[in-house]
This record gives C-alpha cells, sequence and structure tokens, in this order.
C-alpha cells in the first residue's frame, strides 16, 4: 500500500519503518513497533491521532508516568489545540471527554475494570486507537501487569498501537497480541537516524571505544587489559583516586572543545549527582555563550518568579550556569524547569541518575555514564544490555545532530573490553511480570463469570511463555509415553502362559529382604528365626514356580521394566509439573479467592459490599488496606484529621529509603490505632503465608508524624525539610501518596461516612504548595 511520506504534522519525511507501520494501521489491524530510543516513534502515534480527528473518533494515549502524561498533554494541546486535548490523572481530569485523552496505564487498566470510574461502555465510547506508549514496560517487576492487564481486557474492536524500545522477542509480543486481542502486524527496525559513536574516556583523554568493525579499539585492550596494567592500577589506587576528584571538569570542558555538550551524565546516586555538580563550580559560566546566558537568565527568573520553593532552590547558581541534577530526591517542579531548559539546549550539562533514562523524553547531544556496574538490593551488579541501552540510547537528537556521542568513563572496577561487550550487545527480551492480587480479583468478579476469568488469565503473556517453555516438556511427554508403550511388551515365548515381570521383581525383592533378616536374626539368637526361615522357604517355592524363573527372556524384560519404572517416575514429575503451571495463573487467583472469601470480601465468587469497597481502593496490598479501614476504630478513637492522615500514610508508602529519620512522630491520640494496625499486619502475613501467596505486606509509622506535621496550617516548607534527612522530592512523593489513598478512601462505596468524611479533611489539610499536584 502507498502511503504518504509525510503526516500532517511531521516536518520530515518519513523512515521506511515509519512507512509500514502507517500502512499497516490503514488496514484497521494493531501493530507493535519496536525500534531504538530517538528513532521517531512518536509520529506514528501522531498518525493515529491524526486519523482519529478526521474520523471524529476518539483515542486514548498511555504513558508510563505521570510526569510523562504531562508531558504528552502540553505538547498534544500546542499541536492539535488545547479542546482536543484532555488527560485523566489520579485525582483530576482535564477535559475528559475529548478526543485525544491522555492518561497512565494504571488509569486504562482501570477503566476497563468499569468499576468506580464508571462502565466500561461509558469510558471507551467513542474510542478507535489505544496507543501503549513504553510498552517495554512490562518488563517492570512492581507495574509491568498493568500492560498486559491493559491489552488483554481491551475490547477487540479497538486498534492498538505499541510503541517499544528494541527487544529481542518482539516476535512473541505480537504473535502474543494477535491471539489475545485481534490480528497484529510487527514492525522492527534496529536502524537509529541518529546513529551512535561510543568513546573511552580515562584519566588523560577521549579514544574511540570501538573500530568501525564494532570491535575494541585495539590501542585500549592492549594499554588497559594487560595483567600489568591491571596490577599498576591497583598499586596506584591512592593516585587514582586522587586523579578522579578533578576528572569530571576536565571531562566536561574536553567535551564541550569537541562540541559534544548539552550532555546527561549518569551517577547511580543521588549524593554523586549533587558531588558531581559542586565539583563543577569551577567551569563558571564557560559552557554558555553570551546570549545563551542572557536568554537563560531571563527564563530561570520568568519560571521561579513568585515561587519561594524555586528562586530559593540550593542549586539556582548552578542553572544560572547551564548545569543542573535530576533525580528523585528533588521537587517535581523544580526537575519540571530543568527538563524544560535542557530541552532548549540552555542547560549544558545534567547529572541525572538512570530513572531519568527510563522516564521524561529528554535527549541530549551525548550520555556519559559513570559506572558500568551499580548498588542494588543484593549488592553491586554490572548493568543490564537494557539498562545500558536505555542511558545510551538518548544520545542523538533527531534533526538537531548528526551522530550521537556515549562516553564510558573510566572507573577500576571494568576494563574498556567490557564496557565495548555492553556496546555492542542486544536488547534483553520481554518477559512478564503479570502477577493476580486482590483488585484484580475484586474488579474481575463485579463484571465476569469464574469461567471468563480463567479465560482471560490464560491469555496473559506469562501465561504464553510458560506455556511455550512447557511445549518441551509436552514433547517429552509424548516421548516417554511413545516408549513406554513399547516397554510393556515383553517378549514373552508362552502367550499362554505369561508371567508378570513386574510380580515377578516384587517376588525377588522380598526373597532378599526376608534372607536379610535372617542373618540379622541368627547373630541375635532371636527365636522367630525359624519362623523367618519358613516364610523364606515359601517365598522361595512360590517364586520358582512363578514363569519368567525359567524363563530365558527373563533378563530382558529386566531391563524392560526398570527403563519402565524409571521413565514412568519421570513422567509422573512431567504431568504434575505441567498441571501446576498450564493454569498458574488461574491457581494463583483462586487462593486469592479463597482468602477474601475467608475474610468476607467475596460471598459465592460475588464481591459483597465490604469487597465492592477494597476494589475501589489502589495500593500494593488492598486487603491489608481495607482490612485496616474495617476493622481500626478511628472514628471511636476520636482521631483528627491529620492523625487520620498519618496513620495512612503509613500504609500508603510500601517502603522509605534506608537510613531515614525523623525528629517528629505522630501524636499520643493515634497510638493505639498504630498498635491495631500491627496486629492486622500479622494477620494478613500468616494468611498469606498459609495460603503460599506472597504480596507485599507493610506498615511502616517513621513518616508519620512528618505528614501529621505537614497537614498543621503553621507549618512551613522549609521548617519540614529540618525535621528529616529525606530530601524534599522524597518527602513530597509520600504526600502524594498518602493523598493519593485519601482520595480514594473519600470515595470509596459502602465505607462508613464518617471515615470518608475524615479522609476528606485529612486530604483539605495536606493538599497544598509544593506537595499539590499541578497538570
Amino acid at each position: 500500500m502507498q502511503v504518504d511520506n509525510k503526516t500532517e504534522s511531521s516536518h520530515f519525511t518519513l523512515d521506511p519503518f515509519q512507512e509500514e507501520a502507517i500502512a499497516a494501521l490503514k488496514t484497521s489491524v494493531s501493530v507493535v513497533v519496536s525500534a531504538p530510543t530517538g528513532s521517531g516513534k512518536t509520529a506514528i502515534a501522531e498518525f493515529v491521532i491524526e486519523e482519529a480527528l478526521k474520523g471524529k473518533e476518539r483515542v486514548f494515549y498511555t504513558t508510563p508516568l505521570k510526569a510523562l502524561s504531562n508531558q504528552k498533554f502540553h505538547d498534544f494541546q500546542k499541536k492539535y489545540g488545547e479542546e482536543n486535548v484532555g488527560i485523566v490523572t489520579g485525582d483530576t481530569a482535564a477535559n475528559r471527554d475529548a478526543q485525544i485523552l491522555v492518561m497512565t496505564t494504571e488509569i486504562y487498566r482501570n477503566m476497563l475494570y468499569g468499576t468506580v470510574l464508571g462502565s466500561v461502555d461509558e469510558n471507551l465510547k467513542h474510542l478507535r486507537y489505544l496507543v501503549l506508549d513504553e510498552c517495554h514496560y512490562m518488563n517492570d517487576p512492581e507495574r509491568g501487569t498493568v500492560w498486559e492487564e491493559s491489552i488483554i481486557y481491551s475490547p477487540p474492536g479497538i486498534q492498538i498501537l505499541a510503541l517499544s524500545a528494541t527487544i529481542a522477542n518482539s516476535k512473541e509480543l505480537t504473535e502474543w497480541i494477535s491471539n489475545v486481542h485481534g490480528h497484529t502486524e510487527l514492525i522492527e527496525t534496529f536502524h537509529r537516524p541518529v546513529p551512535l559513536g561510543f568513546y573511552y574516556f580515562d584519566a588523560t583523554h577521549l579514544s574511540p571505544l570501538l573500530t568501525t568493525k564494532k570491535e575494541l579499539n585495539p590501542q585500549l585492550k592492549q594499554h588497559k587489559d594487560s595483567f600489568k596494567a591491571h596490577k599498576q592500577k591497583f598499586r596506584d589506587l591512592r593516585r587514582f583516586r586522587d586523579k578522579k576528584s578533578l576528572q569530571i571538569p576536565d571531562m566536561i570542558s574536553e567535551l564541550h572543545k569537541r562540541g559534544f555538550l548539552p550532555a546527561i551524565y549518569f551517577v547511580f546516586s543521588r549524593k554523586g549527582c549533587e558531588l558531581a555538580l559542586k565539583e563543577c563550580q569551577g567551569l563558571g559560566f564557560g559552557l554558555l555563550t553570551l546570549e545563551e546566558r542572557k536568554t537563560l537568565s531571563n527564563l530561570i527568573q520568568k519560571k521561579t518568579y513568585g515561587n519561594e520553593y524555586l528562586y530559593k532552590h540550593r542549586h539556582l547558581g548552578f542553572l544560572y550556569q547551564g548545569m543542573a541534577v535530576h533525580h528523585a530526591g528533588l521537587l517535581p517542579s523544580w526537575k519540571a524547569i530543568i527538563e524544560d531548559l535542557f530541552s532548549k539546549g540552555l542547560i549544558k550539562i545534567v547529572f541525572a541518575t538512570e530513572t531519568l533514562a527510563a522516564g521524561i523524553n529528554m535527549p541530549a547531544k551525548t550520555t556519559i555514564i559513570s559506572n558500568l556496574s551499580k548498588r542494588g538490593d543484593t549488592g553491586h551488579k554490572n548493568l543490564s544490555s537494557n539498562q545500558f541501552l536505555q542511558m545510551s540510547g538518548r544520545a542523538g537528537r533527531r534533526g538537531m545532530d548528526k551522530v550521537g556521542n556515549v562516553v564510558i568513563k573510566e572507573t577500576n572496577e571494568h576494563t574498556p573490553a567490557f564496557a565495548a561487550k555492553l556496546a555492542t550487545s542486544e536488547a534483553d527480551p520481554l518477559v512478564s511480570q503479570f502477577t493476580p492480587n486482590y483488585s484484580m480479583v475484586l474488579n474481575l468478579l463485579q463484571n465476569h463469570s469464574m469461567d471468563q476469568i480463567k479465560d482471560l488469565l490464560n491469555k496473559s503473556f506469562g501465561q504464553y511463555l510458560i506455556n511455550r517453555d512447557l511445549k518441551v516438556y509436552l514433547d517429552e511427554k509424548i516421548e516417554i509415553e511413545e516408549e513406554l508403550e513399547k516397554l510393556v511388551i515383553y517378549p514373552c515365548p508362552d502367550p499362554k502362559n505369561p508371567g508378570d515381570i513386574a510380580v515377578y521383581r516384587k517376588q525377588d525383592e522380598k526373597i532378599h529382604e526376608i534372607k536379610r533378616m535372617i542373618l540379622i536374626l541368627e547373630k541375635q539368637k532371636n527365636p522367630e528365626l525359624n519362623e523367618s526361615k519358613e516364610k523364606y522357604n515359601t517365598a522361595l517355592k512360590e517364586h520358582h514356580g512363578f514363569p519368567c524363573f525359567h524363563c530365558p527372556n527373563k533378563d530382558i524384560c529386566y531391563k524392560m521394566e526398570r527403563r519402565a519404572r524409571k521413565i514412568e517416575s519421570k513422567l509422573k514429575i512431567i504431568n504434575k509439573y505441567s498441571q501446576q503451571q498450564i493454569h498458574f495463573y488461574w491457581n494463583q487467583f483462586l487462593k486469592l479467592a479463597e482468602i477474601l472469601t475467608k475474610l468476607g470480601y467475596l460471598k459465592n465468587n460475588v464481591p459483597a459490599n465490604k469487597g465492592i469497597m477494597a476494589a475501589s481502593l489502589r495500593g500494593e496490598n488492598i486487603l491489608l488496606i481495607a482490612e485496616i479501614l474495617d476493622r481500626c476504630d478511628f472514628v471511636k478513637t476520636r482521631l483528627l484529621p491529620e492523625e487520620f492522615a498519618a496513620c495512612m500514610s503509613s500504609i500508603a508508602v510500601s517502603e522509605s529509603r534506608p537510613r531515614t529519620f525523623t525528629k517528629v512522630r505522630a501524636s499520643h491520640n493515634a497510638d493505639d490505632v498504630f498498635v491495631s494496625m500491627q496486629k492486622i499486619l500479622r494477620d494478613i502475613i500468616k494468611i498469606q503465608r498459609d495460603y503460599g501467596i506472597e504480596i507485599s505486606t507493610n506498615v511502616s509509622f517513621t513518616l508519620s508524624g512528618l505528614i501529621q506535621e505537614w497537614c498543621k496550617p503553621s507549618t512551613r516548607w522549609e521548617n519540614l525539610l529540618g525535621l528529616t534527612n529525606l530530601d524534599e522530592g522524597d518527602i513530597v512523593r509520600t504526600a502524594r501518596r498518602t493523598m493519593d489513598l485519601l482520595r480514594h478512601i473519600k470515595n470509596a462505596p459502602h465505607l462508613d461516612p464518617k471515615l470518608s468524611e475524615l479522609a476528606k479533611n485529612a486530604l483539605l489539610l495536606m493538599d497544598k504548595e509544593p506537595v499539590k499536584e499541578m497538570v
């Protein structure tokens, strides 16, 4: 099919993969696009948006992050007009009936449940297209299940456009979507419109990492990979560390001379980002031209004017110099300024944690990777191919750069050979994170029968991958069964008087056992010896009279029977494993349903009133939240709204940062409630253990006092920061998650109205700058 080589909104000629994707979409099929970061997948989404606008139909554009949703919302408003674009977040909705509706993937999944967000038919009215941006987020251990659910539950009449970074098993993903949703085409490319150049920066200079044949630069191999070089490094470790403190500014200056800026410098800790920024303060305004300095200064003043949380920010001086840090510990409004100024090319270097690589769209001319390993929950681990690709993929701005640059900084832990291996490695495969939970059980059972749910769960990508792996076992099972059929046909020479080799073997084993007992009894001079000898003679006589005893083929039959027993045992193991795996998620679902029935949330597989209430909540473990709301007597305890907010913060945040402390605790009035919450926590842990369920259960009161303090009208933000060692971004995130939970409690059906009122009043106290969320 011929397509125009430009979309209406694009200003560049489409690449072949973009044309192929558009041609496929025109045939009304769903499409998976797998392409490197920065290759132009958004142009395909824009075609879908333009088609929806032309046909007076709707398109939902989903993203993995609120920040990315907000960015897309504003971008689309500028491009398609404010009246045509809406957004739905967890707490607010703007222009919800617009033709283009932006949301997180979680919001779309919740719409498909058709419960608290309205009926499915109403939610999806006039919907023609669904764009799943950053579809490779299916790999996310915590949230990946949402993408699978969104695809499984989507009505077949919706055209899905799944946009993914390069993944190893894109064909499997496409085949799965075809199976569960409808015919789907894969459009895949490994070509980057802006190719990447890889460099290695050691203590002295910048060198190309790879040759034109994608092999390690021989000069680096010669000087860096020899045993002698390694030995010398460890001898001079102190000198190396001293040199490292001067290296970052030197590197930035070198990149500036080469025209490699603006750049993102990836550091794997917030502290590392802050230290790197301070090291560079001696660079002054040298990274900016006079015109850039004027423009940057005017924009900073305009964006921070009247906002005390911004114009007093500790990094403001660095921002005027064209330098910044970007990590989760910063205020969201401050990060938004950095993102905007960086996209305009006015910030020349951003020191960022790897979360930026998987977050908002912020491409650079160069990315710098400071280390090829990072600390995780189980200690230091080397970067995976996907982590390296995500970071390096930020380099190269389409339409601005001819080449994107990836600079790998020398460290003591890794050789250039390892850097070259990562730079040339392929993407990791997409794995399933599909996980049935209490929310899924309660929401699905409101609108689906058990048979329908079983069918839905068996359609998951996780079950698809299990079935694929099971094929090896099932093929082996067929081979075993075929061999077993042959093994049970024994070469008996007398068909009229056949023997039974299994019976003959058992006789033989019995005789040997009696003989062993006789030897023991003889040593003991036991009076039961004669009785055992009689048994031995009787068994021996029976054995000698058995047809197999004189058979010339008995040794052959013996071997055949022994082999048959061995593979029968293996067949039992395969059958048991297959039965467990073939309905793996359904079995998990049934266990969860049993727990919910036992605790009164389900009756005959239909949600009771408290089940409908629990289904409306959102959290890592909604059963824990619902039990706390049901069993803790917040009203009788006469908690104030701020005290209720303090209690809810303990279950809203799954975990806090290591070594967190605060100087303030919740009021004593909440102590009795805290004791009750701990008892409920123990009960939930016990019942989950009894049923073999592993869903996170966590109650932490560490930040409860901080949240209560924030609810006080007299509390100033700078005073709150002085009460904890948490970064301000962490405090905002804790407060916002608490507010999200309070909103769900306020709107939950079948809940004590006094509790809803308590949540409403707590929410009003918390919803203020800089915690207040702005679209």
